[in-house]
């Protein structure tokens, strides 16, 4: 009978050992993730707010507000400045938790702080990519329009397109750099390019033959006559 007492509190005594060992290994991990966590939203609401800071004094938002982007995230209750605040927040934010994650040290947690980190990273590329080209568009076509005008439809209809075109490729180049698999489109993509192309060089020449078809009818009959001429003369 004290042999089985003594095994049982043997065997007691061990659990309690792995239990303090495994107490002590994870505890100050776990305090020390927390700590990260908490810097990690108190760094991501700065941080928010010095790009939210930045851009009001750039003035940012009144540089869109009259193009079709600006006048979107507008009737969608944002402005450019406060969406790129949130979106800073967010990706500070999941930044924090993949390094506290990391910090824990399990295997498999790690490998999961891992693929967050990257997605964190993709997340800002892409996002300053958006950004950026969107402004560098919009800025395009506004000095566009002032240099050439909308006196023709033609014009207005080609600036409208080739807006329309470029938003398209920045939105495309921004989902490539957040990681997504755009080959599934490519085949899409190239055969909208080649309808367009060839669209676009048709409205081009029956625009042309509209618009000069009688210095094309007085060009044509002045030739047709300087040909009956020489025949003329040989009968």
């Amino acid at each position: 009978m004290p042999d089985i007492i003594s095994l049982i509190l043997l065997e007691l005594q061990r659990l309690i050992e792995e239990y303090i060992a495994i107490l002590a290994y994870v505890l100050p991990r776990m305090l020390a993730a927390t700590l990260v966590i908490v810097i990690g939203w108190i760094l991501g609401r700065v941080l928010g707010k010095v790009v939210y800071f930045i851009l009001r004094v750039g003035k940012i938002d009144e540089a869109i507000s009259e193009t079709p982007v600006g006048k979107r995230l507008k009737e969608a209750g944002y402005s450019l400045s406060r969406l790129l605040d949130l979106v800073t927040r967010i990706a500070v934010y999941l930044f924090s938790i993949g390094v506290a994650i990391k910090v824990i040290g399990f295997p498999e947690a790690i490998q999961t702080a891992q693929s967050l980190i990257i997605l964190v990273g993709q997340l800002i590329s892409g996002t300053a990519v958006l950004v950026v080209g969107v402004f560098i568009v919009e800025k395009t076509i506004e000095l566009a329009e002032k240099i050439v005008g909308e006196e023709t439809p033609f014009m207005k209809l080609a600036l409208s397109a080739a807006h329309v075109t470029l938003l398209g490729m920045v939105f495309l180049a921004a989902l490539s750099q957040m990681g997504v698999d755009l080959s599934p489109l490519a085949s899409l993509f190239s055969a909208i390019a080649w309808g367009v192309g060839i669209g676009i060089g048709l409205t081009i020449v029956i625009l042309c033959v509209a618009t000069f078809r009688e210095p094309l009818y007085e060009l044509l009959k002045m030739l047709s006559t300087r040909e009956r001429k020489p025949l003329e003369k040989g009968k």
